[in-house]
């Protein structure tokens, strides 16, 4: 079986899950295409293109836009995070990110491999490419509040994997790690991944049914 973590780039895009790989959400701030009427230059209209855009944007400029774990070439769980200022707003009133943090936008671990850990592994990840920018610190919005397939993350997630409210907010706080803090647990991630990644089982779990997302239960794997 065939196991491995790596950014995630252009040609990855199309492998997210489909509501991941046509949002637009942290990207350009709306799904909505870019139309121009001034000039009758060519508009994008494909979501899917307009996100590989942004990902190659990042890759030229030196960043990343993420990492994916794959099993047997299939993407089983992936993250979204680059430089803060790569981002366009969110669509609510949250407080603004730090300009020099990395910015943990998406998490998510399809529902057969949740409970592995290997959403503390993808921000082991973010962790480690802050501090290879030279980033002081990894920020991410919760929602105290959150519901499956939200753009967010569960707040009470972001807390039990390392991170403190920076920016309070009632409903989206902003949350941050400090990179420098744990340079040390980030140095060791090559170790961790190998053998994170010699432990998964080798053939997918059945999907065990999730009850309706409660404030109670917003802790677990997104």
């Amino acid at each position: 079986m065939s196991r491995r973590v790596m950014p995630l780039h252009g040609e990855l895009v199309e492998a997210l899950p489909p509501d991941c790989r046509t949002c637009l959400f942290w990207e350009l701030g709306a799904p909505g295409p870019v139309t121009d009427g001034t000039d009758g230059a060519r508009a994008w209209t494909d979501p899917l293109t307009r996100k590989q855009a942004w990902v190659s944007a990042l890759a030229h400029e030196g960043a990343t836009a993420g990492r994916v774990v794959q099993v047997d070439g299939v993407v089983v769980a992936h993250a979204v995070f680059g430089p803060a200022e790569a981002f366009a707003a969110p669509g609510v009133t949250v407080p603004r990110p730090d300009p020099r943090a990395l910015l943990l936008a998406t998490v998510r671990v399809q529902p057969p491999w949740r409970g592995l850990g290997l959403g503390r592994l993808l921000v082991q990840a973010a962790l480690k490419e802050a501090i290879r920018l030279d980033r002081p610190a990894v920020e991410a919005y919760g929602d105290r509040r959150w519901r499956e397939r939200r753009c967010l993350l569960p707040a009470t997630w972001l807390l039990h994997e390392g991170f403190a409210v920076h920016g309070e907010h009632p409903r989206t706080p902003l949350l941050r790690i400090d990179a420098r803090r744990t340079a040390r647990w980030a140095e060791s991630l090559e170790h961790a991944l190998e053998e994170m990644l010699a432990h998964l089982p080798r053939r997918v779990r059945a999907p065990v049914p999730v009850p309706t997302a409660s404030a109670s239960g917003a802790d677990r794997e997104p």
